[in-house]
């Protein structure tokens, strides 16, 4: 299972739900350039190579696709573009469809202050020390900078995207910057699902448990569901 991480964040933001997993699944989680360990590398802005840098690290065929927030929609965008039978259960976490989506004025996004506000009007969230500290501010906001210019062209490539395979949508039930959420059913023709769970936007970080309950619930009934899973995942 692929697990895509929301902005500003490196594979490292999902201990608390690869712990709550207990190794009953293997879990290949992804690390963009300008995140995480690759911290000093310059991130990537475009839709398209952002998507083929995940498709190259998960090496393969997966079952499943985990994207929270931004990861939601590289997420879609790997699972419409995969080339195996049947194609990856996606699910999308705290993420408003990108077909409801309004466009980024990249104008605006000038400074660590404007950019911040961008992303929490989007629904993301950056830690207040952040802000706070002017060298902090300094050092990050290239990385916040980037994966807005990456969230509108994700945005452009997805709106009118779909998978063939099935989504189910997590939500955090006090997360008031995800709306429309039944609206990610017309983003697949297969099947889709809607489950809430307690807690905000960055919903794993907040209920790493019941997340990783939904998945192996609902990755179990996907899977007991269609056991011949065969083909293989090829750049798109």
């Amino acid at each position: 299972m692929a697990f895509i991480p929301p902005s500003c964040c490196g594979a490292g933001y999902f201990h608390r739900l690869r712990r709550a997993l207990g190794g009953r699944i293997d879990v290949r989680a992804v690390e963009l350039p300008g995140h995480g360990r690759r911290y000093d590398e310059t991130p990537l802005t475009r839709a398209e190579p952002a998507v083929a840098e995940v498709i190259d690290q998960l090496g393969g065929r997966v079952d499943a696709i985990y994207g929270e927030s931004l990861g939601a929609y590289i997420g879609l965008a790997v699972a419409a573009t995969a080339r195996q039978d049947p194609p990856p259960l996606l699910f999308a976490a705290s993420n408003s469809p990108p077909s409801t989506r309004q466009r980024i004025n990249a104008e605006e996004i000038r400074s660590i202050d404007s950019a911040v506000a961008l992303l929490t009007s989007m629904g993301g969230e950056i830690p207040a020390e952040i802000v706070r500290d002017p060298e902090l501010a300094d050092r990050f906001f290239p990385m916040i900078r980037g994966d807005l210019h990456l969230s509108q062209s994700l945005i452009d490539a997805t709106r009118a995207m779909t998978t063939a395979g099935g989504i189910q949508v997590l939500a955090g039930a006090d997360d008031t910057a995800s709306v429309h959420l039944a609206s990610w059913a017309a983003h697949t023709t297969g099947r889709f699902g809607l489950t809430v769970l307690p807690g905000g936007h960055l919903l794993s970080a907040g209920d790493a448990s019941g997340v990783a309950d939904v998945i192996l619930n609902l990755l179990k009934e996907d899977l007991d569901g269609d056991s011949r899973r065969t083909g293989s995942l090829d750049r798109p």
